[in-house]
């Protein structure tokens, strides 16, 4: 059976959060291409992983009720949930710039490694230059 794209993005995020996966590699598994699609998906599907499992009510809902199966979203408890999100989008954000970095570093260790060989070369070529005239002044 296929999965829906709503199955799709919550596996992926959780497979992020529980650091089975890294951004990038979530990303390459599901076929994302934009990191900006990727921390769209951990936004939405967050909430989701949060909540508890809903419990039947009685109780009508109104437009200005939140639901009550889900008792954390009301009163105060409002606010530390909208902290653990602000808190758990942050390290997420600080994760991906950090995972940038590297990649910068990565590059430019690269290119050192490059001209690193480059000179050694260079060098090599010099000492045989050398080699060869002293061989030729004796």
């Amino acid at each position: 059976m296929k999965k829906s794209k709503r199955e799709i993005q919550i596996e992926a995020v959780k497979a992020i959060i529980s650091g089975e996966l890294l951004l990038e590699e979530a990303m390459d598994k599901y076929g994302v291409k934009d990191k900006r699609t990727m921390l769209a998906w951990i936004k939405k599907t967050m909430p989701l992983l949060n909540a508890p499992e809903s419990v039947p009510s009685k109780r009508t809902k109104t437009l200005f009720d939140t639901p009550p199966e889900i008792p954390f979203m009301r009163d105060t408890n409002l606010d530390f949930y909208h902290q653990d999100i602000m808190k758990e989008n942050a390290l997420l954000k600080k994760v991906i710039n950090l995972q940038d970095k590297v990649r910068e570093l990565e590059e430019m260790n690269g290119q050192l490694v490059k001209y690193r060989n480059f000179l050694i070369e260079k060098v090599t070529s010099l000492e045989l230059k050398i080699q060869l005239k002293d061989k030729e002044a004796r």
